[in-house]
């Protein structure tokens, strides 16, 4: 086996750099909030060879022999029918704390557009554009589009803007496959950025890198993978200028 690519040794370093000053104490601190980072980077690590092995047609038997657990756990873990089940047994975290308050009131909207059936990937859209201050909208303004278009587009919405979005309320929502596909996208979205929170542009990144009609269609209006990432740096160039 290779040597694992990041040594004990770098992570204590690590550690150490984040207070340079600092005690015992203040180290176990930054120690337990990195140890967080890498509990998330390890299930986007998982999923991401989860979902290649289901889309090269790997069945969950096979895939949970693969980890060591049950067909049913393996279901459980990577396909949930719930926005709780998005959560591993055991967390003890604040469920989606990581989201901003823009972020948790386009998911809510997105599920109450799609009740009783699941959230999916165009519905999370539509969500998305109940926020007009948040950065996807602007991304989506930047591209030169209308809310109109894209609703035609993706065949959702309007939708409503949540009123309510609380964590027991985000908790129970009915959450499909594809939007399941777009969370996880944009936890690695925000990772590979280095982002501590889950903001309205994740979620759009999130839902281009999940694939399917809906990322079809964006891609058709000129919201491609790539350009969305311009506009994504673009937006964020000119927050930090303001």
């Amino acid at each position: 086996m290779s040597e694992f690519p990041v040594p004990l040794d770098n992570l204590i370093a690590y550690v150490k750099t984040m207070h340079p000053g600092g005690g015992p104490l203040e180290n176990v601190a930054d120690a337990f909030a990195v140890s967080g980072q890498l509990d998330e980077q390890a299930d986007a690590l998982i999923g991401y060879f989860v979902d290649q092995a289901r889309r090269s047609g790997a069945s969950w038997s096979q895939i949970g022999a693969a980890m060591g657990v049950s067909k049913q756990a393996a279901q459980k873990r990577f396909v949930p029918s719930k926005a709780a089940d998005l959560f591993p047994p055991g967390f003890t975290g604040q469920p989606f704390s990581r989201f901003t308050a823009r972020a948790k009131r386009a998911l809510a909207s997105a599920g109450a557009l799609a009740a009783p059936s699941a959230v999916s990937t165009a519905h999370l859209t539509a969500g998305l554009l109940t926020e007009p201050d948040g950065f996807a909208a602007h991304m989506v303004t930047a591209a030169g589009l209308t809310p109109e278009q894209v609703y035609a587009a993706v065949g959702a919405g309007p939708a409503a803007r949540a009123q309510s979005f609380g964590s027991a309320e985000l908790l129970d929502l009915n959450i499909g496959e594809s939007a399941k596909d777009a969370l996880k996208g944009s936890l690695r979205s925000a990772l590979r950025r280095g982002h501590n929170y889950i903001g309205t542009e994740h979620l759009l990144v999130g839902i281009i890198a999940a694939g399917g009609p809906t990322a079809e269609a964006l891609a058709a209006l000129g919201l491609t993978a790539e350009h969305t990432e311009e506009l994504f740096d673009a937006e964020m160039a000119a927050y930090q200028a303001r």
